[in-house]
């Protein structure tokens, strides 16, 4: 489930066991309702779509696995905001996403990984 989605079911469910007022929503210049009962707290109106502009990565070996499986958990951007690392450090990094935070990544995979980021976010001998 997407994490929009948890975020927003949390926080009706906040509002709704702490009884707080909830202000009407518009949305695109559409009127929106918030309908408030004992029992349930249902939004009504049209939702709303918010751009998308996936992160630019360069093509190269290991590219789709990299965006499959790293980007299930966070934003792809999250990379490019890194500093260029030594491969060891990234090395490091995908072996934390597995051990720590419980990525879906066999050894074969984060080699093929580790190979995709260091060539495009490398630090080393004959890299800038």
């Amino acid at each position: 489930m997407p994490i929009g989605v948890i975020l927003a079911l949390c926080t009706v469910l906040y509002l709704v066991a702490h009884g707080l007022d909830i202000q009407p929503v518009k949305a695109d210049n559409t009127e929106s309702k918030v309908v408030k009962s004992e029992k349930a707290v249902k939004i009504t109106g049209k939702s709303i779509s918010l751009p998308h502009y996936p992160a630019d990565f360069p093509p190269g070996p290991g590219r789709e696995l990299f965006i499959s499986r790293c980007g299930v958990c966070h934003s792809l951007r999250y990379v490019t905001m890194q500093p260029s690392f030594p491969e060891k450090t990234w090395a490091k990094e995908v072996d934390k996403m597995i051990k720590t935070y419980g990525a879906h990544i066999d050894k074969k995979e984060a080699k093929e990984i580790i190979e995709y980021l260091n060539s495009i976010k490398g630090k080393g001998p004959g890299k800038h």
